[in-house]
This record gives structure tokens, sequence and C-alpha cells, in this order.
């Protein structure tokens, strides 16, 4: 694994030079995380998230085939939040790459969107923001807690990020304003 800092559009040659979003379309896979966010740090790793509406075995077979041409690749079942799922982790160009599913929509797992919470925050206010998860994570906060410090959002990071998903622009505004990050 590198320790290197991986450039957005790095992580994206990689993805398309080795088919990843190709290979797995039949699971209709999300590039989720923090590289897209533009908010990791040095060893980040890619993450996709996968609907293994086919069901685990199915996914967990997929992953087996594909990630057999690489040396030490792992495909496991876990347990995320309680729920089943399948991970493979493995390393492309030195870069740590996680797949994962779950045999529900991916649009409904939390790590998407928990992701698409956050894109939106990002893309309402100033670039500060990012700058200042980018500094929390660094500082060993994982995304969601260090969005919640920023923002100076109370209770579970993960479920006040839930709840971010849902509320309409105007509403996120506010709440960027009240943090201190409002662009206009």
């Amino acid at each position: 694994m590198t320790d290197a800092f991986l450039p957005c559009r790095d992580a994206r040659q990689i993805i398309t030079r080795h088919g990843l979003m190709r290979r797995l379309a039949g699971f209709t896979p999300r590039w989720v995380g923090s590289i897209p966010l533009n908010i990791h740090g040095p060893g980040a790793d890619i993450d996709i998230a996968c609907s293994a509406t086919g069901g685990l075995a199915n996914f967990k077979a997929a992953l087996d085939a594909f990630v057999s041409r690489f040396a030490d690749a792992t495909v496991s079942d876990n347990q995320h939040a309680g729920e089943a799922s399948v991970i493979a982790k493995l390393e492309i160009e030195g870069v740590p790459v996680e797949i994962f599913g779950r045999e529900r929509p991916v649009d409904t797992h939390e790590s998407y969107v928990h992701w698409l919470a956050e894109h939106r925050l990002l893309d309402l206010a100033e670039d500060r923001l990012r700058s200042d998860v980018r500094d929390a994570k660094a500082g060993g906060l994982k995304t969601e807690p260090a969005f919640a410090q920023c923002l100076k959002l109370g209770g579970d990071p993960y479920v006040e990020l839930l709840k971010l998903a849902s509320p309409g622009d105007d509403a996120l505004r506010r709440l960027v304003r009240q943090a201190g990050y409002a662009t206009r």
C-alpha cells in the first residue's frame, strides 16, 4: 500500500484502466468515499459500493472471479451495521481498493447516502469546508465525524449525515451558513 497522496483524476484513471465499473456493471456500482469528494489524505482507498440484489453468493462469486488476477486480494463475508455483506480488498497499481455489496439497492446504502449528503454540502459551502474536513480527518477522525465536527452537528454523526441527505438546498445552505462556511 502506498502512503502517497492520490489525486482524484489518478484514482479515476485506475478505475477506468482496470474496468472496475464495467466489470461490476451488473451490481450498480457507485464510487463513494473520500477520494471523489477530494477530502482524502495519503493512503486513501478507492471505495466502490454495489447492489448484491441477485444474492450475496452471486456477488461473492463475481468478486472472486474478478480479484483472482490480483495478488493478495481477498473476498470475505462481512457484517456492516448488523447487515450481511461481502467485501473485496485488493491493491491496484499500489492503491488499496475496497468493493462491497449488500442485498439491497446501493442507493439505499448508508455509505452512499452519506456520500450524497457530503457532496451536496461541499457544493454549497465555501472551499474552506473541504479543507477543514480534510484537516479533521488528518487529525484522526473518520469522514462523518469530521463533517459533524466542522458543521457543529450534535448527536451521532452517522445518523446526522443520513438526515442531511433529504433536506432541500435552502436548509443545507442555512446549516452551512450557521457553521461559518457560507458562500453568499
